[in-house]
């Protein structure tokens, strides 16, 4: 063999042993962008998923010859390969991770609060479901729904998302207002008992009251919202599966409506998609993510999707999922509701679907 050929063979063979290590390096470093964490969520498209499996209405009749489905959008920490992967697919989107916990908040507490927040969109699509259909619907108040503590208030050592403060010092707090009325007449450094009940069962604890963050006012520390007890006159079963948040609010009112006509098919053979949440008016209101809902609903075959028209102008959630469909060149029509009396009318007058 000529020295030539010899060199030559040494330098390929060294040529190959370097394009090696650069490959073993990726490797290693693409692994451990895995155990990398960011202080970002992810969130990509989720799936589109059949209602009427996971709501059974007492007396109802599953007529529909198509289906009404929830859309749901997938969510998780951001390590380094999945912030570098949302940099670059345009399904995909980062949040700031104090825009989805809050500061000190565990994984159990955004679990708890965003089942809480389901169990009282549940309710509350059954309540304007009945209204709809002509039923009488009665409206408890039953307190102070705790839907978060602030970090390093008084509140976080002894209440947990979920509690409902039903008194402070024996006065009744049937709804928000109340708690904040009651405590508007104190000062800090006052102690006040606080009745809250926790997965049914009564406690008491006291606390003592401190000034807010970036507020004249003084207080526990809780993020408050209403929990009402509704009364309808027939039984809902609904299996959310695990399922949590409010957006899907307006897809369950339209299946318990739709069980509850018995003499009329309202989705005529259509694969109905959609999100929003639900008020006790019947009012479709603004969620998050709605562009991945629209690639997921589109990806399970709908033929129509209801957005909320939550506000005029590009930045409503009609426009965003406008954008979305445009985007992906979906043939699913895209349609703008502010209430559910809108998507209940939109779908009356369409015909039905071609066998």
């Amino acid at each position: 063999m000529s020295e030539d050929r010899l060199n030559s063979n040494q330098r390929r063979a060294k040529g190959t042993k370097g394009v090696s290590w650069v490959l073993a390096l990726a490797s290693v470093a693409l692994g451990l962008s895995f155990f990398i964490p960011t202080n970002y969520y992810i969130t990509r498209p989720g799936s589109a998923i059949e209602l009427a499996p996971m709501i059974e209405v007492e007396g109802g009749k599953k007529d529909e010859s198509g289906s009404f489905m929830l859309t749901t959008v997938r969510m998780g920490e951001a390590n380094l390969a999945w912030y570098v992967y949302a940099k670059v697919s345009p399904d995909a989107e980062l949040m700031q991770k104090e825009l989805v916990v809050s500061q000190g908040e565990s994984n159990e507490d955004f679990v708890r609060r965003e089942q809480a927040v389901m169990d009282n969109s549940q309710k509350l699509a059954e309540a304007v479901a009945f209204r709809l259909a002509g039923y009488d619907v009665k409206v408890e108040k039953q307190g102070v729904w705790v839907m978060g503590t602030i970090e390093g208030l008084p509140a976080k050592k002894e209440l947990k998302i979920g509690d409902v403060i039903t008194s402070v010092d024996g006065v009744p707090t049937t709804e928000a207002k109340d708690l904040l009325q009651v405590l508007s007449k104190k000062k800090a450094g006052d102690s006040v008992t606080i009745t809250y009940s926790r997965d049914g069962q009564e406690a008491k604890t006291m606390l003592t009251l401190v000034p807010l963050p970036e507020s004249k006012s003084v207080g526990i520390g809780v993020r408050p919202d209403n929990k009402q007890n509704i009364v309808i006159p027939k039984k809902v079963n609904i299996a959310s599966n695990g399922i949590g948040g409010p957006s899907a609010g307006l897809m369950m009112t339209l299946e318990i409506f739709d069980q509850l006509k018995t003499d009329t098919d309202l989705t005529k053979g259509y694969k109905i998609a959609g999100t929003g949440t639900i008020s006790l008016d019947g009012t479709v209101g603004r969620i998050g993510g709605i562009n991945h809902k629209v690639v997921a609903a589109d990806k399970a075959g709908a033929d129509i999707f209801f957005a909320p028209q939550d506000t005029p102008g590009a930045d409503s959630n009609y426009e965003e999922a406008l954008a979305t469909a445009k985007r992906i060149g979906t043939k699913m029509r895209v349609v703008p509701v502010k209430t559910v009396k809108d998507a209940v009318t939109y779908l009356n007058e369409q015909p039905k679907k071609p066998s």
